[in-house]
C-alpha cells in the first residue's frame, strides 16, 4: 500500500481536491472538540485528577512518583508523559491540554480516513473521518485528562499500520507497528489484550500462506523488538524499585474490582474501583508498599472466585450489560442532577455497522477482518476485567467503519438501481 492509495489521489488532477477533503476534516474535528471543552470544561477528579498530578511532577522534575514523593508504577506512564510535555510548555492548566488533545483527536479522525480506505476503500474512508470527526463519544473526550485521548489515536494509528504491513512485507512498517504497541501499552496496560488479538489476527490471516514462514517469524522479532525497545526501560525501571519487571501495580485492585466492585442501590458500579470500604481492599492497604497492596488484592481476588467459582458467572451480564449501554457516565457532560447522559448517535451508528460486517466479508475486502481486533479485545477485557462505556470507544472505532462501509454500499446499491431503472431495465 503506497502513500498515495490512502492520503493522495492516484491522479494528480484529484490529489489537490482530496488533500483539500483532509483539511477540511480536520479543521470540523478540531472545531468541534474546541466547541465542547470551552463551552462544558471539566474539573479534574478520579483517575484525571491523578493523571494531572503525576503529569505536574514530571514537568515540575520530581519524577515519576505518588503523593507522598515516592517513585510509584501504580500507573503507566505514556499518558502522563504526554501531559506533561504540554504542561512543561504552556504551564499546568487545563485549557492548553485540552486544545492538544483536540488537535490529537483531529489527527485521529484523519487515521479513520486512511484506516477506512485501507480496508473499505477513499469512499468509506471519507465517511469514516466524517462520522469519527463529530461521533459524541470522540469530541466530548479531549475536555477530560483522560488517557483514551491518547490511546485512541495510537490504536487507530497500530491498525493502519498492520493493515500496511498485511498488504506489503515491509520490515518498517513491522518495526513501527512494534513501537506503536509499546507505547500504547505504556498508556493504557490493557492495551496488551489488543497486542494479543493482533497477533492472532496475523496468524490467522496469513494461514494458508505458511511459505512465508520466514517473513512471519521476521516479522514477529521486529514487533518485539519495537514494542521492547519501549516497554524494556520502564520494565527495568519498575524492577529496580520494585523488584519486579512489572508495567503497572493497579492490576491487583483492577482485578479484585472486576468482581467486587462498589455498588449503589444494590448495583454493581462497573468502572469504579472498588475503595477502604471493602475489609479486603482496606486489609490489603495495610500490606505495605504499592505492589504488596496489588499482590495482595490479586491473591484475594484469586481465593474469593475459587471458593465461589459460579460468581465469575453471575457477574458476567451486569458486565456485558454496562459495556454495550447506549449511555455514558464517565466522558459526557450532564444535565444538572443526573449522573448519566444518553448516547443517540452510538445507536444510530451501531445498526448499520451490523450490515457492514457482512459487506466487509469475502475476498473483497481482504483486510474487512482487521476490524473485529478492537471489539475482541474490548469484550476480552470486559470478561477479564470489565466494560463501561469509556472502555468501549476503542470498539467504537471498528463500529464507525463499519458504518461508513455499510452506507456507502447502501448509496451504490440505490444508484445502481437507479441506473437500472434509467435504461428500462
Amino acid at each position: 500500500m503506497s502513500r498515495g492509495d490512502v492520503f493522495g489521489a492516484e491522479g494528480g488532477a484529484r490529489a489537490p481536491g482530496w488533500r483539500w477533503l483532509l483539511a477540511a476534516l480536520f479543521l470540523l474535528a478540531l472545531l468541534v472538540r474546541l466547541w465542547a471543552a470551552a463551552a462544558y470544561p471539566a474539573e479534574p477528579s478520579g483517575d484525571a485528577l491523578d493523571y494531572r498530578r503525576l503529569a505536574q511532577g514530571l514537568a515540575a522534575g520530581a519524577g515519576y512518583v505518588n503523593e507522598a514523593g515516592m517513585p510509584t508504577a501504580w500507573r503507566p506512564p505514556g499518558y502522563p508523559a504526554f501531559l506533561a510535555c504540554v504542561f512543561a510548555v504552556f504551564g499546568n492548566e487545563i485549557r492548553p491540554a485540552a486544545v492538544a488533545q483536540a488537535a490529537l483527536g483531529a489527527l485521529t479522525a484523519l487515521l479513520f480516513v486512511a484506516l477506512g480506505s485501507a480496508v473499505a476503500g477513499r469512499r468509506a474512508g471519507a465517511l469514516a473521518g466524517l462520522l469519527a470527526a463529530v461521533y459524541p463519544g470522540f469530541f466530548w473526550l479531549p475536555r477530560l485528562l483522560l488517557s483514551e485521548n491518547l490511546a485512541l489515536f495510537l490504536l487507530a494509528a497500530s491498525l493502519y499500520a498492520a493493515a500496511a504491513l498485511a498488504r506489503r512485507w515491509s520490515p518498517s512498517w513491522a518495526l513501527g507497528l512494534g513501537l506503536l504497541l509499546g507505547v500504547g501499552t505504556l498508556v493504557r496496560v490493557a492495551n496488551v489484550m489488543f497486542a494479543v488479538a493482533l497477533l492472532l489476527w496475523f496468524a490467522l490471516h496469513f494461514r494458508a500462506r505458511w511459505r512465508e514462514w520466514r517473513r512471519g517469524l521476521a516479522a514477529l522479532a521486529l514487533l518485539g523488538a519495537g514494542a521492547g525497545v519501549v516497554l524494556l526501560p520502564w520494565a527495568a525501571r519498575n524492577y529496580g524499585v520494585f523488584g519486579k519487571p512489572l508495567l503497572a501495580n493497579q492490576g491487583g485492585l483492577t482485578f479484585y474490582s472486576s468482581y467486587w466492585p462498589p455498588s449503589k442501590n444494590g448495583r454493581p458500579v462497573w468502572g469504579t474501583l472498588a475503595g477502604k470500604e471493602d475489609p479486603f481492599v482496606a486489609e490489603a492497604e495495610r500490606s505495605g508498599d504499592e505492589r504488596a497492596v496489588s499482590e495482595s488484592l490479586r491473591r484475594a481476588g484469586v481465593e474469593r472466585l475459587k471458593q465461589n467459582p459460579s460468581h465469575f458467572f453471575r457477574v458476567v451480564p451486569s458486565k456485558l450489560i454496562s459495556l454495550a449501554a447506549p449511555f455514558d457516565w464517565e466522558t459526557f457532560p450532564h444535565a444538572e442532577g443526573t449522573s448519566r447522559s444518553l448516547n443517540p448517535v452510538y445507536v444510530l451508528v451501531l445498526i448499520p455497522a451490523m450490515l457492514g460486517v457482512f459487506v466487509l466479508r469475502g475476498p473483497g475486502a481482504p483486510l474487512g477482518s482487521l476490524l473485529w481486533v478492537l471489539p475482541a479485545a474490548v469484550l476480552a477485557q470486559a470478561l477479564v476485567a470489565y466494560g463501561s462505556p469509556r472502555f468501549r470507544l476503542p470498539a467504537e472505532t471498528s463500529t464507525i467503519l463499519w458504518a461508513s462501509a455499510a452506507l456507502v454500499w447502501a448509496l451504490d446499491r440505490r444508484r445502481r438501481g437507479r441506473e437500472v431503472i434509467a435504461r428500462g431495465e
